[in-house]
Parts: C-alpha cells; structure tokens; sequence
C-alpha cells in the first residue's frame, strides 16, 4: 500500500462476535450520518422524519448504548451545526475515545475531567465497526509550564454510507464549543498528500489570521512532514 494512501478501513471480518444491539448505526445516528454527509438517499425510511440537528439535554434520559448517539447541548456555543458535527464526531471516534485528550483539575479531594460525561456514558454495541486512525497529534501552543492545548486529527471510516470523515479533537470545549468536531471527508481512495492535507489545512485557514500556527508535532501520525503543511499557511502572527 502507498503510504500516500489512506489506510483501508476494517472487512467485514472484524464483525463483533457478541450479539449486537444495532448492525452499524441506530435510526438516530442515520438521521445525524446522512445529514452531515449528503447522503439523505440512503437513509432508511424509518429515520427519514426524525430531525438529526435536534438536541436532547444531558438531564434527559436518553441512552446511548440502546438508542445511538445524539446531539448535545454545549456550554460555549448554541451552533446546531456544530452540534451536528460533534455527533458525528462522536460516533466516528467511540473505539478510540478513552484516547481523546482531556484536561483535568482536582477540586476538595475529586478529580474532574473534561471528558466525565462522555466516558460516563455506555456506547452503542454494533455488528460491525471501523478503527479509526490517526492522523496527526499537535500542541498548538503552552501557556504555561504543564498547560498545552493538544488536538489530535482522526480518520474514521463509516460503514453503511462507505465514506471517510476527519476529526479533530481538543481537551477543551472552550476551544471551538465541544471537545470533538468532523471537519471533512474523503473519498474512498483518498491519498493523504492532498484530500487528508486538503481538510487539515482547510481546518488551520479557518482563523489562521488572528493565530500563529501550531508550535509542536506530538505525533506524525501517517502525515509524512506536518511542518511542511503548516508551512504553507499565511499566519497572522508570527512566530516569536
């Protein structure tokens, strides 16, 4: 395989052997999937009227594990769209969430971290899933002596709609609103030289006029020169 490729997602080999709750994706998750992808023709008919930006509170009794994965109510923003994406996003990176990066602060004795309500949760038990890979670690900057702002950038395969997403991860909300976000998707033959570059540096351009770019590579992940691509973003400020 060119290392320029796309890793190829899980066969159908990798099926779970435990009985599953749903085969790849509960109506719910349809309804969200099939939104953010533009593939609302290949939603199945039972989800075809269920509304995929509506958010359900985290006080209401909603279970992941027998319903699927939904829209959630964010502290920093009311942007349904982002809403729509961090679901997506969600959904995409369950195997690999005890992964993500979190902060975490110790108050009277507790220990909190910002992930508490996702790895709170129990996650859907699907017939067939993909492992997603990563793409790339960073820390955008320090902002004091044990304070980085990680973000990691994952691809993830979506059985059902055959289509690539790419995420990005922080252990903060206050970064973008939620802690995970799709920024894009591939084809199913992408290469990581431009359809992967083409959405990570889309996702840098975003506010790269009021930011300096990233200050460290924690992982290459399967991008062979990460500095090359930050090189070629127009930065606002400087590096110092």
């Amino acid at each position: 395989m060119s290392k320029n490729r796309i890793p190829e997602p899980n066969q159908p080999q990798d099926r779970l052997k435990e009985f599953p709750v749903v085969e790849t994706f509960h109506l719910r998750e349809h309804a969200i999937l099939a939104e953010y992808l533009g593939q609302k023709q290949k939603i199945p008919k039972e989800a075809r009227n269920l509304d995929p930006y509506e958010i359900i509170p985290l006080e209401e009794n909603h279970d992941d594990a027998e319903n699927g994965i939904v829209c959630r109510p964010s502290s920093q923003t009311d942007d349904v769209d982002k809403a729509l994406r961090n679901a997506v996003a969600r959904i995409a990176l369950a195997p690999v969430r005890l992964s993500l990066p979190r902060w975490a602060s110790v108050s009277e004795g507790e220990v909190y971290h910002t992930r508490q309500n996702d790895l709170d949760s129990k996650l859907p038990q699907r017939g067939f899933r993909s492992q997603p890979v990563l793409a790339l670690s960073l820390n955008w900057a320090n902002s004091g002596p044990g304070f980085s702002w990680p973000l990691d950038y994952y691809v993830a395969w979506l059985p059902f709609y055959e289509e690539y997403v790419v995420t990005v991860s922080y252990d903060d909300p206050v970064v973008e609103g939620y802690l995970d976000l799709a920024i894009g998707t591939l084809p199913e033959k992408a290469k990581v030289e431009v359809h992967l570059k083409e959405v990570i540096q889309g996702h840098w351009w975003e506010n790269s006029d009021s930011m300096h770019g990233w200050q460290e590579c924690w992982n290459k992940g399967i991008v062979e020169d990460p500095w090359a691509w930050r090189n070629e973003i127009s930065w606002g400020v400087p590096d110092s």
